[in-house]
């Protein structure tokens, strides 16, 4: 039963992937300005590689997505890191990351997006797992040439294998 489960939710995890890799490639990154904020990004995440044992096979490593982004018109824009560096198919059982941003001064919406699959192998196929998730929203005022610090505080895991959709994460229940 967990398993059919998995099977469904890679079926639509990969074209969740395929359709954020389009949107992606069309994007450019936001233009910091001449006397950016640094926006200083710490992530240690790991994933409970334990949920995959029902299937036949699994890739050695977790895949990470992340980066951070200016939200702007409706739209997540890439920051850029200063240095460069790699935030997408990163292969290692944890991700730990100590990144400086570039962001544009003034008062903005961040969002902080982190994403981890697994790639499992059913029969012949392999299917991505999207099983660990941060999409998280940060309101901050940045001085030009400020300084600031960013953790991720709400980490979204999904215990039972299946599809964590980064466009719909379960809100809390209020009381």
């Amino acid at each position: 039963m967990v398993r059919r489960a998995l099977i469904r939710s890679a079926a639509a995890g990969l074209l969740l992937l395929l359709a954020l890799a389009a949107a992606c490639a069309n994007m450019g990154t936001a233009d910091p300005g001449p006397d950016p904020a640094q926006v200083r990004v710490l992530v240690d995440l790991k994933q409970d590689r334990s949920l995959f044992n029902v299937f036949d096979d699994t890739t050695p490593y977790t895949s990470w997505d992340w980066g951070l982004y200016l939200v702007q018109g409706g739209r997540n824009v890439p920051l850029r890191p200063g240095p460069p560096q790699q935030l997408k198919v990163i292969h290692t059982p944890r991700l730990v990351r100590d990144t400086v941003f570039l962001a544009p001064p003034g008062k903005h919406t961040l969002r902080l997006i982190v994403q981890a699959s697994v790639g499992v192998r059913q029969g012949w196929t392999y299917w991505p797992i999207t099983t660990v998730l941060v999409n998280q929203v940060f309101d901050v005022e940045l001085q030009p040439g400020g300084k600031t610090t960013l953790r991720p505080t709400e980490v979204h895991s999904n215990d039972r294998g299946n599809l964590v959709d980064p466009y719909s994460v379960p809100r809390e229940k209020k009381p």
